[in-house]
Order: structure tokens, then C-alpha cells, then sequence
């Protein structure tokens, strides 16, 4: 059985607000859904934002909220009024807060910024599973020492094998996921242990006929 977690519509905080250009909205969206798998809760403004509510309200009330802001740097990302000032407010939160907040990402044909000269950052370029590892390793506090190594004796290769080096470690893995897509995996299959939280059977869910195709394709990272 695999676990399962309700994300949008959620009780609890997001763990990463998701910064970056309007033309990165589909790499940003596919990044967002891979962070989802190592469960981690992302704050991605497609997902979250409904007609008719005020950009910047939002936009400033969720990076206030999310524990982290992570920022999406690619070749599009310093022609973007929004993300400069986004990482901005990281660096704030950062002076203010006296802890780490921005997690610069690097994608695609990425420039290093000025401002990453004495940051660490996650170059998605190389090792992409890797990376998402260290991410979620960071943002489920667990051991960077046990992170290296477990990627250095078998680098991940897919989503399910970053599930198999979290169990490695002794941290249980967990999908969040959209209140609906909640729902309908509870309904077809899964077993509420809390409000927000389920266990479920993804091959079960993937060959029942009654799951809609939009649950099969996201289960199909873990099969």
C-alpha cells in the first residue's frame, strides 16, 4: 500500500512555493507534479489561483505561507518582472527569518544570476532524480549524510526509485495530491487513516476501470 495526502484545499501549509516565468509554465508544472511524488506540497499558481482573485494578494499571501520559495531559473527567468521581484521576497524572508528560504533551481538553458554567487543551488540539468532527492530530503529534514550516500550506492532513476531511497532511510514516501484526485483514489481503493491522509493500492487503482485516465497517468510514475 502506498500513502497519499490531499494537498490543494489543504489544512496545513505548502512546504514549496513555486517561482518562475510565464513561459516555463509546462516545465514548472511538470516539476511541480515530480516534487508532488516525493511529497512535497507545491504552491504552483496554475493550480491554485481561481478567476477573479487578486494576482498580487495571493500571489504575496502564498509566499508568505509556504515554508520554502523556490525559484525556477531558466533562460527566461531574468526577462521576468515577476520572479526578480519573487526572489526578492525570499531573500527577505531569509534576512528576517534567519534561516534558509530561496532554493535557486536550475533548468533548461539557465544563466547563473548575480545573486547565486555564494548560494548553493540544485542544477535540475544533471541528475534530475537525484535532485529531486536532495529536495525532498531537505524538506522532510532528514539526513544529508544518509541522502548522499543512499544516492551514491544506486542514483535514482524515476520517481518510484526516489520512493524506494526514501524507504532506505527510513522516511515512508507519500503522494500529495489535489482534493478531488483525493477522493476519487479513496473511493476506488484507498483506506482513510486521517482526514487528509489515505493508504492505497496503486496497481489496483491503475487496472480498475471505474478511475478515471487522469489518476491512471499520475499513478503511472510509481508502476
Amino acid at each position: 500500500m502506498r500513502c497519499i495526502q490531499r494537498g490543494a484545499k489543504r489544512k496545513s501549509k505548502p512546504d514549496i512555493f513555486l517561482s518562475h516565468s510565464s513561459k516555463d509554465r509546462k516545465a514548472a508544472a511538470e516539476l511541480a507534479d515530480d516534487l508532488n511524488f516525493c511529497g512535497i506540497d507545491v504552491w504552483l499558481d496554475q493550480w491554485e489561483l481561481n478567476i477573479g482573485q487578486s494576482l498580487t494578494d495571493e500571489l504575496g499571501k502564498a509566499m508568505d505561507d509556504c515554508r520554502y520559495i523556490a525559484i525556477l531559473i531558466t533562460g527566461n527567468y531574468n526577462k521576468t518582472i515577476w520572479t526578480k521581484a519573487e526572489y526578492r521576497k525570499a531573500l527577505s524572508r531569509e534576512q528576517r527569518e534567519q534561516r534558509t528560504v530561496m532554493l535557486p533551481l536550475l533548468l533548461g538553458e539557465a544563466e547563473l544570476p548575480d545573486f547565486l554567487e555564494d548560494k548553493i543551488y540544485v542544477d535540475l540539468r544533471t541528475d534530475y532524480f537525484a535532485s529531486l532527492a536532495r529536495i525532498a530530503g531537505m524538506v522532510h529534514e532528514l539526513s544529508e549524510f544518509r541522502i548522499a550516500r543512499a544516492i551514491a550506492d544506486q542514483v535514482p532513476l524515476s520517481v518510484k526509485d526516489i520512493w524506494n531511497l526514501l524507504t532506505s532511510i527510513g522516511f515512508e514516501p507519500y503522494v500529495v495530491v489535489g482534493e478531488d484526485d483525493f477522493n476519487e483514489m479513496l473511493k476506488y481503493g484507498g483506506r482513510k487513516v486521517r482526514d487528509d491522509y489515505a493508504r492505497f493500492d496503486p496497481r489496483g487503482l491503475t487496472e480498475s476501470p471505474a478511475v478515471s485516465k487522469h489518476v491512471k497517468d499520475l499513478l503511472k510514475q510509481l508502476s
